[in-house]
């Protein structure tokens, strides 16, 4: 059995409600993200390096947490390996991460936090299941490294909170430039060791497939995949048919393949109009970074 070196975000990625286990097998098995994928933008990866920053010197100047983090109840920050790996031998995988940030409780078992650069939505975040999976690989990884024994977890989310100064934009202007508010909530997760057994399980099994699954009724991405596939093919068909013809038929062939394309990349822009219009509807900050291990 051939090991595979996974992240917690992947074996969460099989909880979302929108899992699709098609395009799952094509990112798994070839390494194939989906087309048009979104990274994360640098201001959020900035966002979420200042999140960490700017705990980790109030601990260093106060040395305590923030008030906003006060109810947590830790005591001190925890270091551990910027990469950390845990062996699961039984299904051939190896789990690589690294959490956001560690702390230690007064019983000195640990609080693993994770930090989201989003809207709160509670349960009702589309997203949850995966945090939660996320959240749970974490810690396996800090048991397996002997850094100690995970109790606790949350996920910390950072809200900007611009939408209140709708009506007083200037309220928020400096001299430099303008400030931007954020706030603070924290959302205390369960850790169920028991709950990644079975993940690790179904990765594998999509893993072991040596075609990929049905994808779900509707998936743009299953739909994403199939127009360039079937562009290649008829690439290569239109590449073995040619030699057939003289020099003016191809020619002929070839401005009328131009055309259909040029009207498939039409339909196709009008689709990815419709697609940003349905994400200038969402809270898009709170979409997964592809850096979010």
């Amino acid at each position: 059995m051939d090991t595979i070196r996974i992240s917690p975000r992947y074996l969460g990625k099989m909880n979302l409600e929108s899992f699709c286990p098609c395009c799952f097998w094509f990112l798994i098995a070839l390494g194939f993200h989906p087309p048009f994928e979104m990274p994360m933008p640098g201001i959020m990866y900035n966002l979420d390096n200042f999140e960490k920053n700017i705990v980790d010197a109030h601990f260093q100047a106060k040395g305590k947490l923030p008030n906003w983090l006060a109810d947590l109840g830790c005591v001190e920050p925890v270091e551990f390996p910027s990469k950390m790996t845990c062996e699961f031998p039984d299904y051939g995988l190896t789990m690589v991460g690294m959490p956001d940030a560690v702390f230690r409780k007064k019983d000195h078992s640990l609080y693993l936090i994770d930090y989201k650069s989003a809207r709160y939505k509670g349960e009702d975040d589309p997203f949850m299941p995966c945090y939660e999976s996320q959240l749970l690989g974490y810690a396996h990884l800090l048991e397996a490294s002997d850094i100690g024994k995970v109790s606790s977890a949350a996920l910390v989310y950072f809200e900007n909170r611009l939408g209140d100064y709708k009506g007083a934009p200037l309220d928020l202007l400096t001299k430099e430039g303008f400030s931007v508010p954020f706030g603070v909530k924290i959302h205390p997760v369960g850790i169920d060791q028991d709950g990644l057994d079975p993940l690790l399980k179904k990765f594998r099994k999509y893993a072991d497939m040596s075609a990929p699954p049905d994808g779900v009724e509707d998936c743009k991405d299953c739909k994403r995949i199939d127009a360039l596939l079937n562009l290649e093919i008829k690439r290569r068909n239109i590449g073995k048919s040619l030699d057939r013809y003289d020099h003016k038929m191809q020619l002929q062939i070839l401005d009328m393949l131009a055309r259909d394309f040029t009207e498939a990349k039409v339909a196709a822009s009008w689709a990815s109009e419709e697609d940003i219009r349905d994400l200038c509807g969402l809270d898009v900050d709170c979409i997964p970074g592809v850096l979010d291990y």
